[in-house]
């Protein structure tokens, strides 16, 4: 199932962008949107903003050197407690 190698590809990586998750499996962006709804619906992803960092990231020991930090408007999307007890759930 789609959804869930998008689950555990989050969980290896650690977050997503729309771009990278097409490429990787070799789908449509609008492919990759329509699972990522699903997927935000369920309560399994959130959607990272890098407009978010000054709140997210304040406290994070690595936020001089993150990525994420350096990507001014870009969104990424990262497991939830949820979709990591999911993926836990079926190993």
């Amino acid at each position: 199932m789609f959804l869930k190698k998008m689950l555990e590809y989050i969980s290896d990586k650690g977050y997503i962008k729309v771009d990278e998750i097409s490429q990787r499996f070799g789908v449509s962006k609008s492919f990759v949107e329509y699972a990522i709804q699903e997927l935000l619906k369920k309560e399994y992803i959130k959607m990272f903003s890098s407009e978010d960092e000054k709140t997210t990231c304040a406290l994070c020991p690595f936020k001089n050197v993150c990525y994420m930090r350096k990507a001014k408007g870009i969104k990424y999307y990262v497991l939830t407690e949820k979709g990591k007890e999911l993926l836990s759930r079926r190993e």
